[in-house]
């Protein structure tokens, strides 16, 4: 079910810029049958570091290719960065310079299709029926199709092999109370059992123990947090329990340090909740990685999102973004994308992608058990109300319960 959430005035800063910025924009044309060469104009597309795809270059040859279709059209690769998303999107809305086309993923659309700043592409494409019906849903508010999917993403759960052996663990834990069983062990080996990174989107922290508990963020008609009840003080209880026993390292829990610089990153984990292979392959020897399913506790659950292409209706060139759109959603690019960034396919006719990789393919297999975050038009703003008060149990000691309903009060006052 979706649920439409009509918003109080002031009640977050950015909307009424937002509703600023959406009051002219463009409307969504059929150009599945126009002559490519009557197509002209400039496409600015903001795409995001995806595993190995960090540069901008990577897209030159696919550009390359689109022009040989669309001669007329100059597509602008603009390569941005994860930290700070949000807010470079508002300063480009409200200072009318939006991107054309930009990377979404399903908490995103909400907010900005109730602010009337995106265009529907329910018709740009006449294969929709070879997507995943997931990954389309995912992009879905109010009855219409908001993104095209690129990749679905499943963070992968795994253990280090060789830092279990050093601390005689036999299994790699795949429940809380495996977790609880292990960690003193790997610990005492003179690692660390996991991680916690406090400054990442709760979706693939604090909201993934939270599902594994049995609680939900939101209420059913999402017009009440819920996240302070038994669950949620469950959830956060077994993450101060790693804290205070220092089951997890200090730094990712007030600070975003480069893969590579963190203990994940060298290796110094002895089991990780979730993560993208193809980039953590980059560091970590594939062959100390063991691949588990996803952690679960009263539910099994991983954390994951669904990827995808958005255009802003601000756009002045609609019938270019459409198009360039359209090409990045073919079989072809899709392939090489996926191979090359290690995400699994949004439709279902790319097969045996990583027939070869089965650390990579066996995430397919947990699919069903995917969470992607709180479909709401304020799920970033929650985020932010929530992170501070989980951050003031893990560093300064608050009482759990206090904090969360202390949470709890100022994202209903948002609701």
């Amino acid at each position: 079910m979706r649920h439409k959430t009509t918003v109080a005035a002031g009640a977050v800063a950015t909307s009424a810029l937002l509703l600023v910025a959406a009051c002219s924009g463009s409307t969504p044309t059929d150009t599945t049958d126009v002559d490519p060469e009557e197509v002209s104009g400039t496409v600015t597309f903001w795409t995001y570091p995806f595993s190995t795809i960090a540069e901008a270059s990577w897209w030159q040859p696919y550009v390359d290719e689109f022009n040989e279709e669309y001669p007329n059209v100059e597509v602008e690769v603009v390569m941005q960065a994860w930290q700070g998303r949000e807010e470079s999107l508002v300063t480009s809305i409200t200072g009318n310079n939006a991107p054309d086309v930009v990377y979404f993923n399903p908490d995103f659309v909400p907010k900005y299709a109730d602010q009337d700043l995106l265009l529907p592409i329910d018709d740009l494409r006449e294969d929709w029926d070879q997507f995943y019906d997931s990954s389309l849903e995912a992009m879905t508010w109010d009855g219409t199709l908001y993104g095209q999917p690129m990749l679905m993403q499943l963070q992968t759960s795994y253990c280090n092999t060789e830092v279990l052996e050093e601390a005689g663990v036999a299994d790699c834990p795949t429940t809380w109370d495996e977790f609880r069983d292990a960690a003193p062990a790997i610990q005492e080996a003179g690692y660390y059992a996991t991680e916690y990174n406090g400054v990442s989107t709760l979706n693939h922290t604090f909201y993934v123990y939270l599902w594994q508990a049995g609680g939900d963020v939101l209420n059913e008609d999402m017009t009440e947090a819920t996240f302070n009840g038994p669950e949620g003080l469950q959830a956060l209880e077994f993450i101060q329990e790693m804290v205070d026993n220092e089951w997890v390292p200090q730094e990712p829990l007030s600070i975003a340090e480069p893969f590579e610089q963190t203990d994940a990153g060298q290796g110094n984990l002895g089991y990780v909740m979730g993560s993208n292979l193809a980039s953590t392959r980059q560091f970590i020897d594939p062959d100390v990685i063991e691949t588990v399913p996803p952690m679960s506790n009263v539910e099994q659950v991983a954390s994951g999102s669904v990827g995808a292409w958005s255009i802003f209706n601000t756009t002045e060139s609609p019938e270019a973004a459409q198009a360039w759109v359209r090409f990045l959603g073919e079989p072809e690019f899709l392939e090489d994308f996926l191979s090359e960034a290690g995400y699994l396919s949004p439709r279902a006719d790319i097969e045996g992608l990583f027939a070869d990789d089965p650390q990579i393919a066996g995430g397919a297999d947990y699919l069903e058990h995917l969470r992607t975050g709180v479909q709401h038009p304020n799920a970033r703003e929650i985020i932010d109300m929530i992170r501070p008060h989980i951050q003031s149990v893990l560093l300064e000691g608050a009482d759990p319960q206090d904090a969360l309903d202390a949470a709890a009060a100022e994202v209903n006052g948002l609701l």
